[in-house]
């Protein structure tokens, strides 16, 4: 796509062709540092990449070599709460298609809406409620889309779903699949709106990833998604305050308990 040209071309100067690509979400960034990847390219030097705002988002690209493969990876996102459309919220995944990756792994933090749910586990996601009121796709000029109305369901491949619940069994690590509820942000959930998004069939809540999941979709990439419940959803249990800090705080500490899950997951993408 033309939008991304320029800095998928710098990206790949940098870098290296990828073949796989990761978007890592809030507290994500510990799994960064374990592949001891190479010096991050900067967000604010990628030609054309929308400026980031947000605490725990700002680490910039780097690729790491990955069972003979280049990974680039992403530290840190972009949310359409930030001012930003649906497209722009999804810029890495149009880089990545662009430069040649024909898989993207999107993570992300997100409240659990089970009742069973623990801050610290991990979910793979089968499916997606849009409620951001937006769509990456509406942003593309309605002469030059093709398809002119996508499918989406097949959005979240199941073949990659169970390499990573292969993976998951492999290292113990107890992961649950999930449909996730994407709302704009940047406020927490009421409890009212809890007990609705549960009653729409949405078990896990987050303000990312679907933009990055439907343009990947329409760019022909194949797409695996992993969220960490950070916390339950307002009402549910413990009624103290949900920050930024303690989401972080939780995911982090997750993303170093499942490493090797993580890591085991990544691999088997390469294939």
């Amino acid at each position: 796509m033309v939008a991304f040209d320029e800095g998928a071309a710098f990206l790949r100067f940098r870098l290296g062709a990828p073949t796989l690509g990761l978007v890592l979400g809030s507290g994500f960034s510990e799994l960064a540092r374990a592949f001891s990847p190479s010096e991050p390219v900067a967000y604010g030097s990628i030609p054309g990449y929308p400026a980031h705002r947000v605490q725990g988002h700002d680490g910039g690209v780097t690729a790491v070599e990955l069972g003979g493969s280049r990974l680039w990876i992403f530290n840190g996102r972009l949310h359409t709460y930030e001012g930003l459309d649906a497209l722009a919220a999804a810029h890495p995944v149009g880089l990545l298609a662009t430069a040649g990756a024909a898989v993207v792994v999107l993570t992300c933090a997100a409240g659990g809406l089970r009742d069973d749910d623990r801050p610290g586990d991990f979910a793979i996601l089968t499916d997606h409620l849009n409620l951001l009121g937006d769509d990456p796709i509406r942003r593309l000029p309605p002469d030059g889309r093709e398809p002119a109305f996508l499918d989406l369901q097949h959005v979240y491949d199941p073949v990659l779903a169970d390499l990573w619940r292969d993976a998951a069994r492999g290292a113990g690590i107890a992961l649950r699949d999930g449909v996730l509820a994407a709302l704009p942000g940047p406020c927490y959930e009421t409890p009212a709106e809890v007990r609705m998004l549960r009653a729409l069939g949405a078990d896990l809540a987050s303000m990312s990833v679907v933009p990055e999941a439907i343009l990947a979709h329409y760019l022909g990439m194949r797409v695996a998604a992993i969220a960490c419940i950070s916390n339950l959803g307002a009402g549910m249990g413990a009624s103290a305050p949900i920050g930024h800090g303690d989401v972080l705080d939780v995911v982090e500490q997750a993303a170093r308990r499942g490493a090797r899950f993580l890591k085991d997951g990544l691999s088997a993408m390469l294939f």
